[in-house]
């Protein structure tokens, strides 16, 4: 199944403040300025092209790509390079959809302007439309058209009770689920029925609030809480879910689904509805549904006619429509359309890819790291083996099937990786080595920052769907798992029994669960269509533990590793709080602006960090001290904090942050008193001003700060004791003045240098050598670029030099991006989303200027071999492969008649991540 991507405008308000935010701008110009993104395909998109009455085919589409494609695989004529230009400006204004923008605000009084006077672009006035919750986070709005918006306002509307109070931010997040990229499927036959909630006592570390500057108060208290069970998740027949399976193109039916429609989302699990009717209700369809007839009874639905049962949690503004069937004509009328944004995979991966939340949060010693770490080590070492397939199992992963291949050398971009996997010779190639070399290394600097890999994986969150049936049909809800029991199809087939369970953000040692796992029969019968998926059981509490989760697609990591079993706290509590409630009105345009501009930018970034500061920290303070129980305390507050953060755009006002004395220093006075000395000595003992040392692999600016820290005291110790500072460190003798030295250059060292969990962990794999220098270090092919030239094409010298000057431009434009790019260098982590994005659209225009230079693909590939592997051999080879690797790539294919791939087999010579491999011939 085709997925398009369509072309809009994105702006900064910087951008637009500097032209009074009256802008006149081209397509092409948009594309020279990196303001033009790729969009695919949503319910926003859709309507738009209603209202247009505009149809785009996929079909068509691919038909004009590969008119493209066959124009660039002639001989160089001016005509084809005509041709090439008309029909990629014909691609642009079928997918270029103008009326949709979106904007970045720079400054909330950018906003406000925008929202009280509109947006001129090219002459048209453009208006707030909406913000997603994701969006909201990051300062984002979506613009429309005037016209446009005020129609699509009524279709998204569809037909709801516009004088049914609501709460604004959660209106704001309910709309922008249009603009979720989704692939259509057909509508089921569905019905609404009731959430079900229940009852558990749960002891739990309960945090009161208090005034914004001071500690909460947190302590041990049994409450009663009252569970949705059933939150965000509904079921689908395993026959319409075969349906959509059809329909999207896939060779297996998921056992999980994440949808959208109008006003709905959330998870559907496949589950066999009809012949739990059959077999468990005694052959009774007919169920309660949440919708009331005219005598104000539940309206009764037979579940022979319906394919998806939906909770009410999943259909937020259920209430806001008379009837569903009335919300269902709507659909049609307006067009609304069900759609899957994501669904489970074909199969589950075997291995986890761990990170610094889940490692902090355990009890581990230096036997535990090595064992925890090795893994990890292994993988990466063996790369080094010299077996090239074990570098293209290291490259493209594991799972690797004959269907698999093909449509990774057909659709994947990474064409210097299918290269070399036609050509293993390749590996001679000086670049491909080194990308080899540089993907390594950024795994190694992940693993220092706790991205080691383990047995397990990921998950969708499910609740037992047979207790929803029993919910659904008004039997005793008890589900087929007890208290503390759980499911998983994926370990079951291992054997195992128990595995710890994770959610990202994981913040505190509460958010480990250990599950326990259930097999027999029964449990197989009924969950046989959830191949994978961790199901829950209807009586607990966990959803606690893990950071308050629900079931509309949340995922959770699962390890069977015995290190991480051990090592996880067995009898902490969960942090739980009372959030506030929020206010509902009657919307205005102005109370859906307002709860915008409160959604703004978020701060759990800076929680987060806070707690792994407190975890750094807890491993300098003796374990009964009052400085470890207030830190501890605080990382248990950083739990809370996240929570009301997430609450601060629902309840629309502000919420308690960070408390200032966390971070900031007490200067002690002679003047003081004694009892204000001790306080604010105590205070200064357990401040999280700083990073913990492994984040030197996050953050520049804290490598440069840890890197100038070391340097001056490492000169300044060989000056003083005839030693540099590591050999200092490692002595185990010490004079008073070498310990007196080293109190100071702990005392200002700026990151914390403990012995916490994750920094041994970062500390170990930095000694490890894995030998990724003997990759760069081998000998290389100097005349290997011979492979990537087309045999047929003719060479002009006079278009070569206008392609390297064209190259030149390009070149310059990247640099100027690079150093105009706004982010903080010094909290800049190593991927820039909006530098790629930027990149991507220049290479883009790059592409289609040298296709003027010459029509033929294989002319421009071999100029531009010419010019990065002979005349430039310092340039930079990305560039060349990233903008012209498929036309190198096709190259290489003509010249190879077969090739070999590992192929999975239990007997196999090459061993790869739990896996085996045999060697299996591809002919071309």
């Amino acid at each position: 199944m085709t997925n398009i991507q369509y072309f809009t405008l994105k702006f900064n308000s910087s951008r637009l403040k500097e032209f009074n935010f009256n802008i006149n701008i081209t397509f092409e110009e948009a594309q020279r300025y990196n303001e033009v993104i790729l969009l695919f395909d949503n319910q926003i998109l859709r309507s738009i092209r209603d209202l247009k009455k505009t149809i785009v085919s996929p079909t068509f589409i691919e038909e004009l790509q590969k008119e493209k494609e066959n124009l660039k695989k002639d001989s160089h004529s001016d005509e084809n390079s005509r041709k090439i230009k008309e029909v990629q400006k014909r691609i642009n204004e079928i997918l270029f959809v103008p009326e949709y923008i979106t904007i970045k605000m720079d400054h909330n009084s950018h906003y406000k302007y925008l929202y009280k006077k509109g947006l001129l672009l090219n002459g048209k006035r453009y208006v707030r439309f909406s913000s997603s919750a994701g969006q909201a986070r990051v300062s984002t709005v979506v613009f429309l058209e005037e016209e446009t918006a005020k129609a699509l306002t009524v279709v998204l509307d569809n037909g709801r009770d516009l004088n049914k109070k609501l709460v604004p931010s959660k209106f704001n997040a309910y709309k922008g689920l249009a603009g979720s990229a989704t692939k259509v499927v057909s509508t089921p036959r569905f019905c609404l029925v009731p959430d079900y909630y229940s009852d558990t006592k749960v002891k739990v570390n309960f945090v009161t609030e208090t005034d914004s500057e001071d500690d909460d108060i947190i302590d041990i208290q049994d409450i009663v809480e009252s569970f949705n069970r059933f939150d965000g998740q509904g079921l689908i027949s395993y026959e319409m879910a075969e349906k959509w399976a059809v329909e999207l193109g896939l060779d297996y039916v998921p056992a999980q689904w994440c949808i959208r429609q109008n006003f709905i989302k959330g998870m559907l699990n496949t589950f066999p509805i009809h012949e739990f009717c059959k077999t468990v209700n005694n052959g009774n369809y007919k169920v309660r549904t949440s919708y009331k007839d005219e005598n104000g009874k539940p309206e009764i639905v037979d579940l022979r006619n319906i394919d998806v049962i939906l909770t009410e949690s999943q259909f937020k503004l259920w209430d806001s429509f008379p009837s569903i069937d009335v919300y269902k004509e709507n659909c049609i009328k307006n067009n609304l359309r069900w759609g899957v944004s994501l669904h489970s995979p074909k199969k589950d991966k075997d291995i986890l890819k761990m990170n610094y939340q889940f490692l902090q949060t355990l009890n581990l010693n230096n036997e535990d790291i090595e064992n925890i770490c090795e893994k990890f080590v292994n993988w990466i070492t063996g790369v080094n083996g010299g077996n090239i397939y074990y570098s293209i199992l290291f490259l493209i992963g594991t799972d690797i099937t004959d269907d698999k291949i093909e449509n990774y050398l057909d659709k994947s971009d990474n064409h210097w990786i299918k290269a070399l996997i036609v050509n293993p010779n390749l590996i001679n190639d000086k670049f491909i080595k080194k990308k080899i070399y540089d993907l390594m290394k950024k795994k190694i600097q992940r693993g220092c920052l706790g991205d080691i890999i383990l047995d397990g994986n990921f998950q969708t969150l499910v609740s037992d769907p047979y207790a929803m049936m029993q919910h659904v049909c008004g039997l005793e809800v008890t589900g087929l798992l007890g208290k503390r029991e759980y499911y998983s199809n994926y370990w079951n087939q291992k054997g195992v029994k128990y595995v710890d369970s994770m959610r990202a953000p994981l913040t505190y040692r509460s958010e480990h669960l250990i599950l326990n796992l259930k097999k027999n029969e029964e449990a197989d019968y009924w969950y046989r269509h959830n191949y994978t998926g961790i199901i829950v059981n209807v009586h607990g509490s966990e959803t606690m533990n893990w950071a308050g989760s629900d079931f509309d697609y949340d995922i959770i990591a699962t390890t069977s590793d015995e290190t991480v079993l051990k090592g996880v706290y067995k009898d902490e509590l969960p942090v739980v709080y009372n959030p506030p409630t929020s206010e509902k009105r009657i919307l205005t345009e102005d109370d859906l602006f307002n709860a915008d501009l409160f959604s703004f930018g978020s701060i759990i970034g800076s929680i987060t960090n806070k707690s792994t500061s407190g975890y750094a920290l807890l491993a300098e303070l003796d374990t009964d001290s009052e400085e470890y129980g207030t830190t501890l305390d605080r990382v248990k507050m950083c739990t809370k904090l996240q929570s009301a953060q997430i609450d601060k755009a629902k309840i629309g006002r502000e919420v308690k942050g960070i408390p200032s004395p966390w971070v900031n220093y007490n200067k002690v006075k002679d003047t003081d008193s004694d009892e204000a000395k001790t306080k604010k000595e105590f205070k200064n003992r357990i401040l999280l001003d700083r990073h913990p040392y492994f984040f030197i692999y996050l953050y520049k600016g804290t490598k440069n700060k840890y890197k100038k820290h070391v340097k001056s005291y490492d000169i300044t110790c060989k000056q003083k004791f005839g030693v540099s500072l590591q050999e200092l460190r490692s002595t185990k003798r010490k004079t008073k003045d070498q310990r007196d030295f080293l109190k100071l250059f702990d005392r200002f060292n700026p990151v914390i240098e403990s012995d916490c969990v994750m920094n041994r962990i970062c500390k170990y794999i930095e000694s490890v050598d894995f030998g990724i220098r003997n990759i760069v270090n081998k000998d290389f092919d100097e005349e290997i670029y011979q492979l990537y030239l087309s045999n047929e094409a003719a060479f002009d010298e006079d278009k070569y030099i206008k392609v390297k000057e064209l190259y030149g431009k390009f070149k310059k434009i990247i640099g100027q991006n690079a150093a105009l790019n706004t982010d903080d260098p010094a909290e800049r982590s190593s991927f820039d989303p909006e530098l790629h994005t930027q990149i991507l659209n220049s290479q883009e225009l790059f592409k289609q200027e040298v296709f003027q230079v010459s029509s033929s693909v294989g002319e421009i590939t071999n100029y531009l071999v010419k010019l990065f592997y002979i005349d430039d051999k310092t340039a930079n080879k990305e560039i060349l492969w990233s903008a012209f690797g498929q036309y190198i790539y096709e190259n290489i294919k003509k010249k190879v008649k077969e090739f070999y791939i590992p192929a999975s087999d239990i007997k196999g010579e090459i061993e790869y991540l739990n896996n085996r491999y045999t060697l299996k011939k591809v002919a071309l």
